[in-house]
């Protein structure tokens, strides 16, 4: 494991969060063991003590020595019998190191007085525990029995106690590290698999691979972003390519015309005059086919990038459509069709960039004559509260239902064995899309085969914006 890894300090910060609470944690608890400890002790010298007094008749008798050697030893102590002095009467497991001053005047006093004395007495860097008794015989202070220990009663318990006190301390650790791994490992995973499919998207291109993970938390949401990500990115080259490949297509074709018919003028292949002028025609509208499709380019990439912005000024809509439908008359009677135009009796304004939305209007006009080849093509203004509407409706080709969802991407063709004879680029309703939005508007295409296409643009008032 990498010491920079994000496993290890991730591990390393938990173990010390773990740490820090069990170290104070352990030491608090085995404070509480050992003053627990003590005070059982002292309370178990000071009962033993207390008996022992109650059971000496007199101080000068000797199965008095026994009695306190027993006391001793059961307790491991150093006791004492004094007299009303304080004068050394009999004493058994004795130390040389406890000093020979028993007991302080002070403390003389307070067991004549009948108290019992519990004290810690430190003599010669050796702590001991002092418990002192006083021998009463009718009411009559007769002398006292001084206990000395020297831990040796809780010693081995207090040594068993440090001793499990670390072993479970020792374990606590090892399950802690234990678990950091665990942790780490479980939160680190999903973040290098997030790392190592980062790397093969950004240095291979390899924008198929995904991250799974699935979790409702923080990593989960990166790990969505990242496949999120790789989605678009993948969707991206796809659209790179095609459009690639679509825009080779396109200037290929006119490219092959326009050479092959300039050729057959320059090597005069041609039977009449008019043959030749039929030939020129060709260049001429192919020609205009590329500059089209450059125009078209040229807005599509504008738009994408951000780079077009609308001069907005209120515009009277039913004049601009009465403008489009004027100069569509031409075409719509070379073709036999009928154009009709539906506005309101009063003027209709919207605050709108008027080129680009005229430009709308003649790509799905257009549009429509290109595909309608027998009845009516109808554009209708409407206001609805704080939306202003406009549709086109044709009695053409219409669409495929499966075919709708596809219409506003770039090169997408409905009949794509009579685009090119119709003359569409394939670009005009991607602009149409990205125009309408930019106008904060929306579009609506409602279409059924052979029978007909109704494309519905909303766009609010400004007032409704400014809301």
């Amino acid at each position: 494991m990498k010491l920079n890894s994000v496993v290890f300090k991730l591990g390393a910060t938990i173990l010390f969060l773990q740490l820090i609470i069990l170290i104070p944690l352990g030491y608090i608890i085995l404070q509480l063991i050992l003053n627990y400890s003590m005070n059982e002790t002292e309370q178990q010298l000071a009962q033993l003590s207390e008996k022992y007094a109650t059971q000496v008749n007199s101080i000068d008798d000797p199965e008095n020595l026994q009695l306190l050697e027993h006391l001793a030893d059961m307790t491991d102590t150093s006791a004492v019998i004094l007299d009303q002095n304080g004068e050394t009467v009999l004493q058994t497991n004795w130390h040389d190191d406890i000093t020979d001053e028993v007991l302080a005047n002070p403390q003389i006093k307070q067991l004549e007085a009948g108290e019992t004395i519990v004290e810690d007495y430190t003599f010669n860097s050796t702590t001991y525990l002092k418990v002192a008794q006083p021998i009463t015989n009718q009411d009559n202070i007769q002398g006292s029995v001084v206990l000395f220990s020297s831990f040796g009663l809780i010693s081995n318990s207090i040594h068993n106690i440090i001793f499990f006190v670390i072993l479970a301390s020792l374990g606590a650790v090892a399950l802690a590290i234990g678990f950091t791994f665990f942790i780490s490992k479980k939160l680190g995973a999903p973040l290098i698999a997030m790392e190592k499919v980062a790397k093969q998207i950004a240095e291979k291109k390899n924008f198929s691979l995904r991250v799974d993970y699935k979790a409702n938390d923080e990593i989960g949401s990166l790990a969505h972003a990242i496949n999120h990500l790789s989605e678009t990115l993948e969707r991206y080259q796809t659209n790179r390519n095609e459009f690639f490949s679509n825009i080779t297509h396109e200037l290929k074709t006119p490219l092959t015309y326009v050479k092959g018919y300039a050729n057959a003028v320059r090597h005069e292949m041609y039977q009449s005059k008019e043959e030749r002028d039929e030939f020129l025609e060709i260049i001429e509208n192919e020609t205009d086919h590329i500059s089209n499709l450059m125009d078209d380019l040229t807005d599509l990439s504008k738009i994408e990038e951000g780079k077009i912005d609308l001069n907005k000024e209120d515009i009277n809509i039913n004049k601009l459509a009465e403008e489009m439908i004027r100069r569509s008359q031409f075409r719509a009677s070379e073709k036999g069709l009928s154009l009709h135009l539906d506005i309101p009796d009063s003027t209709t304004f919207l605050f709108a960039d008027k080129s680009r939305l005229d430009q709308v209007l003649t790509n799905l006009v257009e549009n429509a004559v290109r595909y309608t080849e027998k009845g009516s093509i109808t554009l209708a203004i409407k206001e609805e509260r704080n939306d202003v509407i406009m549709q086109v409706k044709d009695t053409g080709i219409g669409i495929k239902k499966e075919d709708i969802p596809y219409l506003f991407e770039r090169f997408y063709r409905v009949d794509k064995s009579r685009s090119r004879a119709n003359g569409g680029t394939g670009l005009g309703l991607a602009i149409v899309k990205n125009l309408v939005e930019m106008h904060d508007g929306d579009i609506h295409v409602d279409s059924e085969l052979n029978k007909g296409t109704t494309i519905t643009l909303r766009f609010p008032k400004e007032e409704q914006l400014n809301d």
